[in-house]
Protein backbone atom coordinates (compact mmCIF):
# COMPACT_ATOMS: atom_id res chain seq x y z
CA UNK A 1 0.00 0.00 0.00
CA UNK A 2 0.89 3.50 -0.68
CA UNK A 3 1.22 6.44 1.46
CA UNK A 4 -2.48 7.27 2.19
CA UNK A 5 -3.74 10.42 0.75
CA UNK A 6 -5.74 12.90 2.68
CA UNK A 7 -8.93 14.71 1.52
CA UNK A 8 -8.42 16.98 -1.48
CA UNK A 9 -8.40 20.74 -1.06
CA UNK A 10 -11.97 22.08 -1.03
CA UNK A 11 -12.29 24.52 -4.63
CA UNK A 12 -12.90 27.45 -2.21
CA UNK A 13 -10.14 27.30 -0.21
CA UNK A 14 -7.78 25.90 -3.08
CA UNK A 15 -7.79 29.20 -4.66
CA UNK A 16 -6.91 31.22 -2.02
CA UNK A 17 -4.22 28.95 -1.53
CA UNK A 18 -2.98 29.43 -5.22
CA UNK A 19 -3.05 33.22 -4.32
CA UNK A 20 -0.83 32.68 -1.30
CA UNK A 21 1.61 30.84 -3.05
CA UNK A 22 2.10 33.62 -6.04
CA UNK A 23 2.11 35.97 -3.57
CA UNK A 24 5.16 34.15 -1.40
CA UNK A 25 6.80 34.30 -5.34
CA UNK A 26 6.58 37.54 -5.86
CA UNK A 27 7.11 38.59 -2.23
CA UNK A 28 10.85 36.60 -2.76
CA UNK A 29 11.33 38.74 -5.93
CA UNK A 30 10.86 41.77 -4.48
CA UNK A 31 13.22 41.08 -1.63
CA UNK A 32 15.98 39.97 -4.16
CA UNK A 33 15.38 43.39 -5.76
CA UNK A 34 15.95 44.85 -2.14
CA UNK A 35 19.27 43.09 -1.32
CA UNK A 36 20.56 44.33 -4.62
CA UNK A 37 19.85 47.76 -3.97
CA UNK A 38 22.03 47.36 -1.10
CA UNK A 39 24.80 45.14 -2.73
CA UNK A 40 27.41 47.63 -0.96
CA UNK A 41 29.35 45.79 1.13
CA UNK A 42 28.47 48.49 4.40
CA UNK A 43 25.34 47.40 4.53
CA UNK A 44 24.91 43.84 3.25
CA UNK A 45 26.14 42.96 6.95
CA UNK A 46 22.52 44.15 7.58
CA UNK A 47 19.52 45.03 5.84
CA UNK A 48 20.50 43.40 2.56
CA UNK A 49 21.19 39.94 3.84
CA UNK A 50 18.39 40.37 5.83
CA UNK A 51 16.49 41.33 2.23
CA UNK A 52 18.35 38.12 0.45
CA UNK A 53 17.71 35.91 3.49
CA UNK A 54 14.10 36.56 3.46
CA UNK A 55 14.26 36.29 -0.33
CA UNK A 56 15.34 32.62 0.21
CA UNK A 57 12.67 31.99 2.40
CA UNK A 58 10.11 33.20 0.65
CA UNK A 59 10.56 31.16 -2.28
CA UNK A 60 10.94 28.34 0.14
CA UNK A 61 7.25 29.44 1.63
CA UNK A 62 6.02 29.20 -1.68
CA UNK A 63 7.38 25.25 -2.60
CA UNK A 64 6.65 24.35 0.33
CA UNK A 65 2.42 25.42 -0.50
CA UNK A 66 2.95 23.98 -3.88
CA UNK A 67 3.93 20.43 -2.15
CA UNK A 68 1.00 21.32 0.61
CA UNK A 69 -1.05 21.47 -2.77
CA UNK A 70 -0.15 18.02 -4.16
CA UNK A 71 0.37 16.33 -1.05
CA UNK A 72 -3.68 16.72 -1.04
CA UNK A 73 -4.30 15.33 -4.12
CA UNK A 74 -5.27 18.34 -6.02
CA UNK A 75 -2.95 19.58 -8.81
CA UNK A 76 -1.20 23.35 -9.37
CA UNK A 77 -2.87 25.89 -11.04
CA UNK A 78 -1.02 29.28 -10.82
CA UNK A 79 -2.35 32.01 -12.71
CA UNK A 80 0.21 34.24 -14.77
CA UNK A 81 2.72 36.08 -12.31
CA UNK A 82 3.58 39.54 -12.47
CA UNK A 83 6.20 41.29 -11.40
CA UNK A 84 5.88 42.63 -8.40
CA UNK A 85 5.08 46.76 -9.13
CA UNK A 86 7.64 47.99 -6.50
CA UNK A 87 8.85 51.54 -6.70
CA UNK A 88 12.70 51.87 -7.39
CA UNK A 89 13.34 55.56 -6.21
CA UNK A 90 14.56 54.42 -3.18
CA UNK A 91 15.39 51.74 -0.96
CA UNK A 92 13.03 52.76 2.13
CA UNK A 93 10.31 53.23 -0.32
CA UNK A 94 11.19 49.84 -1.95
CA UNK A 95 10.78 48.36 1.89
CA UNK A 96 7.87 50.12 2.68
CA UNK A 97 6.32 49.01 -0.75
CA UNK A 98 7.32 45.33 0.36
CA UNK A 99 5.53 45.68 3.50
CA UNK A 100 2.45 46.43 1.76
CA UNK A 101 2.77 43.10 -0.14
CA UNK A 102 3.31 41.18 3.05
CA UNK A 103 -0.04 43.19 4.49
CA UNK A 104 -1.91 41.93 1.38
CA UNK A 105 -0.28 38.39 2.12
CA UNK A 106 -1.77 38.71 5.60
CA UNK A 107 -5.18 39.39 4.42
CA UNK A 108 -5.23 36.36 2.55
CA UNK A 109 -4.48 33.81 4.61
CA UNK A 110 -7.33 35.65 6.66
CA UNK A 111 -9.50 35.02 4.23
CA UNK A 112 -7.91 31.94 3.55
CA UNK A 113 -8.31 30.76 7.05
CA UNK A 114 -12.81 32.05 7.32
CA UNK A 115 -12.69 29.78 4.30
CA UNK A 116 -11.53 26.76 5.92
CA UNK A 117 -13.28 27.40 8.89
CA UNK A 118 -16.38 27.51 6.68
CA UNK A 119 -16.06 24.51 4.85
CA UNK A 120 -14.27 22.78 8.31
CA UNK A 121 -11.17 21.66 6.64
CA UNK A 122 -8.87 20.79 9.67
CA UNK A 123 -6.05 20.61 8.04
CA UNK A 124 -5.76 23.85 5.73
CA UNK A 125 -6.68 25.85 9.09
CA UNK A 126 -3.64 24.05 11.24
CA UNK A 127 -1.26 24.80 7.83
CA UNK A 128 -3.15 28.45 7.59
CA UNK A 129 -2.49 28.73 11.50
CA UNK A 130 1.48 27.87 10.99
CA UNK A 131 1.54 30.64 7.29
CA UNK A 132 -0.05 33.35 10.03
CA UNK A 133 2.15 33.26 12.73
CA UNK A 134 5.74 33.34 10.81
CA UNK A 135 3.83 36.03 8.13
CA UNK A 136 2.98 38.37 11.64
CA UNK A 137 6.94 37.86 12.52
CA UNK A 138 7.98 38.56 9.08
CA UNK A 139 5.40 42.04 9.35
CA UNK A 140 6.79 43.08 12.26
CA UNK A 141 10.36 42.52 12.00
CA UNK A 142 10.12 44.62 8.38
CA UNK A 143 8.36 47.75 10.26
CA UNK A 144 11.50 47.44 12.97
CA UNK A 145 13.69 47.66 9.95
CA UNK A 146 11.91 50.35 8.03
CA UNK A 147 12.07 52.46 11.24
CA UNK A 148 16.09 51.49 11.27
CA UNK A 149 16.39 52.67 7.83
CA UNK A 150 14.99 55.39 8.14
CA UNK A 151 16.61 56.59 11.52
CA UNK A 152 19.94 56.08 9.70
CA UNK A 153 18.79 57.94 6.63
CA UNK A 154 18.22 60.62 8.76
CA UNK A 155 21.10 60.78 10.77
CA UNK A 156 23.65 60.07 7.40
CA UNK A 157 21.51 62.95 6.22
CA UNK A 158 22.18 65.47 9.39
CA UNK A 159 25.51 64.44 9.19
CA UNK A 160 25.88 65.63 5.44
CA UNK A 161 24.24 69.08 6.10
CA UNK A 162 27.36 69.27 9.16
CA UNK A 163 29.59 69.06 7.19
CA UNK A 164 28.30 70.89 4.36
CA UNK A 165 28.43 73.86 6.84
CA UNK A 166 31.43 73.39 8.48
CA UNK A 167 32.88 73.45 4.43
CA UNK A 168 30.76 76.66 3.77
CA UNK A 169 33.09 78.31 7.16
CA UNK A 170 36.48 77.15 6.10
CA UNK A 171 36.46 78.93 3.05
CA UNK A 172 38.83 81.02 2.25
CA UNK A 173 37.95 84.77 1.91
CA UNK A 174 40.00 86.08 -1.46
CA UNK A 175 42.76 88.92 -0.73
CA UNK A 176 42.37 91.91 -1.96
Amino acid sequence: MGPKRRKPIPEEALAYIHRIACMQMNLSDAYMFLACLYSDDTTMTSFGAYSQDKASVKWFYAKRILAYITERGNKVCIPEIQRPEIDTQGCIQCAIDILNMENELTEILHDLQDVALTVKDNTTITFTKELIYTQRRNEDRLALEIVELRRKEKLAQEEDDKNKRRLKGTRKKPRR
